[in-house]
């Protein structure tokens, strides 16, 4: 699955540089644009997902997997399938690091943040498709959940990329460490259930673990 990105929100690139709502100077927006350009000119993004039956105890039928840690298994009660996701930039993303990495730090931490915000973007849009999918059918679809995210393990990570054989659908590889290359990427885990199911709060407010995140959302932030 391809998803061609047209822009990339600047909100979400200035969250991933730790701005909580102050004040943008002119020429930082400027730049963090020119940057989005570069990025969205060079990137590939590229998704691979599918379709698994819950069994009683949670785990995906046909699979290891079984997602742990109380606030996913909380959110996939009510399912009785689930969806795996695992979605890059490329390895074009890499690329543009490097380049930026040897021309200017600074210049290196803002395309870092632009092409988080684009991953981002690039699994909202491959939710909003299956989340319109789902209620064609009659059936509802829950938040997108990633290890790492409230008291999922990041190590489960690459269990989701082991299932869905990423290497070989999108060119998605995980080092011996856990780091998953090129290195922005994204796993998630999202349930389907037969009836209504209840949404987190987005983001950073529906996550276990936003008091202790130094990426967490503040009230109050507008670009």
């Amino acid at each position: 699955m391809r998803i061609e990105l047209k822009d990339i929100p600047l909100r979400e690139a200035l969250h991933f540089l730790g701005w909580h709502g102050t004040p943008l100077e002119p020429e930082l927006k400027a730049q963090i644009q020119a940057l989005s350009a570069r990025a969205l000119a060079e990137i590939q993004p590229r998704i691979v997902l599918r379709h698994f039956p819950l069994d009683a105890r949670g785990h995906l039928t046909g699979t290891s997997f079984a997602p742990l840690g109380e606030d996913v298994r909380a959110m996939l009660a009510p399912c009785h399938e689930a969806v795996l996701l695992a979605a890059t930039l490329g390895a074009a993303s890499e690329r543009l690091l490097l380049r930026e990495q040897a021309r200017s730090a600074a210049d290196a931490v803002l395309m870092d943040a632009v092409l988080s915000a684009a991953i981002e973007e690039v699994c909202d849009r491959a939710e909003a498709a299956l989340r319109r999918e789902a209620a064609a059918q009659g059936l509802y679809l829950t938040d997108r959940f990633s290890p790492g995210y409230g008291d999922m393990p990041l190590r489960q990570s690459r269990e989701i990329c082991e299932v869905l054989s990423v290497n070989r659908a999108i060119g998605l590889t995980v080092s011996s460490s856990g780091i998953m290359i090129p290195r922005k990427s994204v796993t998630a885990i999202m349930g389907v259930s037969r009836g209504p199911v209840a949404r987190r709060p987005s983001g950073c407010a529906g996550c276990s673990a936003r008091a202790t995140c130094l990426l967490a959302r503040r009230d109050g932030a507008n670009a």
